[in-house]
């Protein structure tokens, strides 16, 4: 029995390795939008965070005079040290991306169901099928980080002027094999928790595919599972990347501030969410009654803007008022908030390419009963600007209340001026990443439409 156990596994396996790279190739060529993402999503977090690793290694401990560095609570920075707050920011960076990772990946996995079950029935088990998935999601994990790798070392290198003359630092620039090995596999880790938590998630109902149902995957994603698993995942990356620089207890101390904080952002992006489906619909204003209905239909899209927007907005917020409070160079904080900030505007850019491709038919039954595109597109722009305003106004008030909690400088009247100028940046930025839905061509007939898969059942 053992025996006969041991060949069917056997055969198993070398059917696995057979087809796996026919797999991975037709993926590559079908689904070429998870590659662009694991490089605009992935690859400015592996790249943030291998760089802040690399100045984590040569900055100072904390003490009285680093401390006046930053506009952080001195309880926090005792806790954790400068070097714990360089790893984090780069956790910060890597996981804004990674939520683009989980939506457009559950797209993916949506629009090929038919493909799945064609596997099923030419006799791979469920267990064979998620593991070509996991390929999938190793070999994107393997790109966006080896391109990631490569920008550290840039951004590295580029920063390392302000970064001199952040802390004081007298050494001439140089690159150890620490910070390359964090980025690579906290990137690969990263990769395989959010889309292995779909490919895992996600069920492949047999009979009901193969009879013409259509099953959505961002169904399973409700509010308690994604704020969890995000919460889960955020808290155990930070300990893994934390524990290869700092000692056991700031590294304890980092994951759960992680978490914690992961748990915060995610919950109030889900509490946007509501209240955005919350807001009045008046019968006098029906593009703005169409823009927060489309808001509530997309909950997990619009969340993901919402966390991306929210952190992007802090990030930028606390190096302008880093600057205001004029306590050291404020260089150093302005690449670390651009950072974030190239990884919340990848995301929102992630999400709207995955509406764009999404709600392409939905768009044009709007042009083709009479909607003119410039309407169509006011719409879409209203969207949008709802979710930065939300989004860009919490993160903004936050930095404000850390920067006046730290007893920042320079008056509130200069602080609530850039706090101003930081929520109009977050609308500048979810209206540029709204761009590939609105230069997508809606005009079409309603024959056209109607002949749509979406809106045709199959015989």
């Amino acid at each position: 029995m053992m025996v006969r156990f041991v060949t069917l596994w056997a055969a198993r396996a070398k059917r696995f390795w057979r087809i796996a790279p026919a797999h991975l190739a037709a993926v590559a060529r079908s689904e070429r939008q998870l590659g662009v993402l694991a490089l605009v999503g992935l690859a400015p977090g592996v790249a943030a965070l291998t760089a802040w690793v690399h100045l984590a290694q040569q900055a100072p401990k904390s003490d009285a005079t680093t401390q006046s560095h930053w506009l952080l609570p001195a309880f926090l920075l005792n806790a954790i040290g400068l070097e714990g707050v360089l790893v984090g920011a780069g956790m910060v960076t890597l996981l804004i991306g990674c939520l683009g990772l989980t939506n457009l990946y559950l797209a993916s996995l949506e629009r090929r169901q038919q493909t799945l079950v064609l596997w099923r029935g030419l006799g791979l088990t469920l267990l064979e099928v998620r593991l070509l998935l996991g390929l999938e999601a190793a070999a994107a994990g393997a790109l966006g980080s080896g391109v990631g790798l490569i920008g550290g070392l840039l951004i590295s290198r580029l920063s390392w002027p302000a970064a001199q003359r952040y802390f004081d630092l007298t050494q001439p620039h140089g690159v150890t094999a620490l910070p390359l090995f964090c980025g690579l596999a906290t990137g690969l880790l990263a990769t395989l928790f959010f889309m292995g938590a779909a490919v895992v998630t996600v069920q492949m109902p047999t009979a009901l595919l193969l009879r013409g149902a259509q099953i959505h995957p961002f169904n399973s994603w409700h509010e308690l599972r994604a704020s969890a698993c995000g919460a889960l995942f955020a808290g155990v990356l930070t300990l893994f990347a934390a524990l290869l620089v700092l000692s056991l207890q700031s590294a304890l101390w980092l994951s759960g501030l992680a978490f914690l904080l992961a748990a915060l952002l995610t919950t109030g992006g889900w509490l946007l969410t509501r209240l955005y489906a919350r807001l009045p619909t008046p019968v006098s204003a029906p593009l703005w009654t169409l823009a927060v209905q489309n808001l509530a239909r997309f909950p997990n899209r619009t969340a993901g803007m919402v966390l991306a927007l929210t952190t992007g907005a802090f990030g930028v917020g606390m190096a302008a008022l880093s600057w205001l409070d004029g306590r050291a160079d404020a260089a150093l904080p302005l690449w670390v908030a651009g950072m974030v900030l190239v990884a919340g505007a990848s995301l929102v850019l992630a999400i709207a390419a995955l509406a764009a491709r999404e709600r392409r038919d939905e768009l044009r039954l709007l042009r083709a009963l009479g909607a003119r595109t410039n309407r169509v597109r006011r719409l879409i722009m209203m969207e949008y600007a709802i979710v930065a305003l939300g989004g860009g106004s919490l993160g903004a008030l936050i930095a404000l209340a850390n920067w006046a909690v730290t007893g920042g400088e320079g008056g509130w009247l200069r602080a609530i001026v850039l706090v101003i100028v930081d929520l109009l940046g977050a609308l500048l930025s979810a209206w540029a990443g709204a761009v590939p839905v609105l230069m997508y061509d809606f005009r079409c007939t309603i024959y056209e439409v109607v002949s749509s898969t979406r809106f045709v059942r199959k015989s």
